[in-house]
């Protein structure tokens, strides 16, 4: 099967020991320079077309394709600007963006402090379904708050087992929102999918930032259109 997905694993290292550093009164101050972290390498990672997932912010993942080699120096020009510990950095490629992380986790347990190994580019389609609950800001504005997240819970817990199946990655995001991306072999289980009580938005494209652009032009449309509760959308050739 023809590689479909490239991810990027960025590793910081000394992290347990630059945390037990900072003193017993240290929970805000991990917290303000994670997202900090997050926040300026989402901002680089999505100029170049990618996407990041914050996973444990010990490690975080990019998605990759579509990234050339500049884009990925200027990715880590950031995180060297920003990261509070040295890092490093791995590539992986693979047919399911499990099988890119496996990859990229192997390379990565070889490389030095400020090491980072790119690859080659790959320009293949890759595919995210953006998953939302209905009517989730009218259940909260009635005050019920609680089983607002409860809902959240469920819809975050069968993404999880649909993404376990199909070799993808899944992320909540806040709010209502789950995001899991895929290889586009899988984009036939997911136009089929049906979870009770959400809706659906697919974006294809070559890329992490169009395809995460193209789910949300889905969504809009299926709260424009009641009846359906999954749309895909292709990015223009």
């Amino acid at each position: 099967m023809a590689v479909q997905v490239k991810v990027i694993i960025t590793e910081l290292m000394d992290y347990e020991g630059w945390i037990s550093r900072l003193g017993n009164d240290r929970e805000w101050k991990v917290q303000a320079v994670q997202h900090r972290l997050y926040s300026e390498l989402q901002e680089a990672v999505a100029g170049e077309g990618g996407f990041l997932v914050p996973a444990t912010f010990h490690h975080m993942l990019i998605i990759a394709n579509g990234i050339e080699e500049d884009g990925c120096r200027r990715i880590f020009d950031t995180m060297n600007a920003v990261s509070p510990v040295p890092y490093r950095a791995s590539s992986g490629s693979g047919s399911t963006p499990v099988g890119a992380i496996r990859e990229a986790f192997r390379g990565i347990g070889t490389l030095a402090p400020r090491e980072t190994r790119f690859g080659v580019p790959d320009f293949s389609n890759i595919v995210v379904a953006h998953f939302d609950v209905n009517s989730y800001l009218k259940k909260l504005e009635a005050g019920t708050l609680v089983e607002g997240i409860s809902e959240v819970d469920k819809l975050a817990g069968s993404v999880n087992i649909l993404s376990k199946e199909l070799g993808g990655i899944s992320v909540y995001l806040g709010g209502d929102n789950v995001i899991m991306f895929a290889g586009e072999d899988s984009l036939g289980k997911l136009q089929n999918i049906k979870l009770d009580g959400s809706k659906v938005g697919i974006g294809v494209a070559g890329n992490a930032r169009s395809c995460m652009r193209l789910a949300a032009e889905a969504l809009h449309f299926l709260r424009r259109n009641r009846g359906q509760v999954v749309k895909a959308i292709y990015d223009k050739p």
